[in-house]
C-alpha cells in the first residue's frame, strides 16, 4: 500500500501563516500537522509516500527528509499557483498501481479516522464521511443511498447532504487506473482549475463503486483560514492528543 499527500496548495486564506511555509508545515500541539499525518501512516505500515509539493516545497522536502525514515517520493507541481489539486493528483498517480490512500494535507484528524478506512473491507474507491457535522454551503458534501456514494460536490444544498467528505479517501488497486482515466477527461472537459472530487463524481457516473466509511462523530477540521487554525489548536488538538 502507497500514499499520497497533497501539499501543492498556496494557503492564501490564511494570509501571513502560510506566506513562508506551505500549509503542511503549520504547528499545531508542537509539531507539523504533516508530522501527524506521516506518524498515522507509518503506524498503519504505509512506508512508501508521495508528497506533492507546490509553494515553499523546499522547506516541506527539507523538514520530511530531516525527520522521518520513510521511502518518500517528492513530486513538485511547479504550476501550483495556476492549477489545483486534480493536477497535483494527477501528477502523482503516474506511476502508482497498488492500493493507496489520499490525503489532502490540511486535514488534521483523529487517527482512528484512517484506522477505519485502513482496515474497512470495502472495494472500490472508499471517501472517509463525517456524517455528523453541521453542513454548510462550503463544504465537500455528499449524497448517500443504499450505503454508496451518489454524489460529491461543494453545491449539493446543505439540507440534501448525507455528509462531508473530509478530505482522506482510500483507492483500491483495482481501480487506480480508472481514477487517472477519469482524471484524465476531467482535466480535458474542464481544465486544471478543479477539485479532484470531479475525478470521483466521474466515476460514480460511470458506475464505478464509490463508498464511504464514517468518521463515527470523531474530531478533524481542515485548516483552510486563521479561525481553523486557532479551532485546530485549542479545540480539535486537546480533544485528540491523548490518543498520540
Amino acid at each position: 500500500m502507497e500514499a499520497v499527500i497533497l501539499a501543492a496548495g498556496y494557503g492564501s486564506r490564511l494570509g501571513h501563516h502560510t506566506k513562508e511555509i506551505p500549509k503542511a508545515l503549520l504547528s499545531v500541539g508542537g509539531k507539523p500537522i504533516i508530522s501527524y499525518t506521516l506518524e498515522i501512516l507509518a503506524k498503519n505500515g504505509i512506508m512508501n509516500i508521495t508528497i506533492v509539493t507546490g509553494h515553499r516545497g523546499y522547506r516541506l522536502r527539507k523538514f520530511v527528509s530531516e525527520n522521518y525514515d520513510l521511502n518518500v517520493n517528492f513530486v513538485h507541481n511547479k504550476y501550483y499557483r495556476s492549477t489545483n489539486n486534480i493536477y497535483s493528483l494527477y501528477l502523482a498517480l503516474e506511476n502508482l498501481e497498488e492500493t493507496l490512500y489520499i490525503i489532502n494535507s490540511d486535514v488534521f484528524f483523529h487517527p482512528k479516522i484512517f484506522e477505519f478506512l485502513h482496515e474497512s473491507e470495502r472495494k472500490g474507491l472508499i471517501l472517509s464521511v463525517d456524517t455528523v457535522k453541521k453542513l454548510g454551503e462550503e463544504e465537500m458534501k455528499v449524497k448517500i443511498e443504499d450505503e454508496k456514494i451518489t454524489m460529491i460536490s461543494k453545491k449539493i444544498p446543505p439540507s440534501d447532504a448525507d455528509g462531508e467528505y473530509i478530505g482522506i479517501a482510500k483507492v483500491s488497486k483495482e481501480v487506480v487506473g480508472d481514477l487517472r482515466v477519469h482524471i484524465e477527461t476531467v482535466m480535458k472537459r474542464e481544465g486544471k482549475i478543479v477539485f479532484y472530487e470531479e475525478a470521483f463524481q466521474s466515476m460514480i457516473d460511470a458506475g464505478c463503486e464509490v463508498t464511504y466509511e464514517s468518521t463515527r462523530g470523531l474530531p478533524w477540521i481542515e485548516i483552510d483560514t486563521p479561525s481553523d487554525l486557532i479551532a485546530a489548536r485549542e479545540k480539535i488538538y486537546p480533544k485528540l492528543k491523548s490518543d498520540w
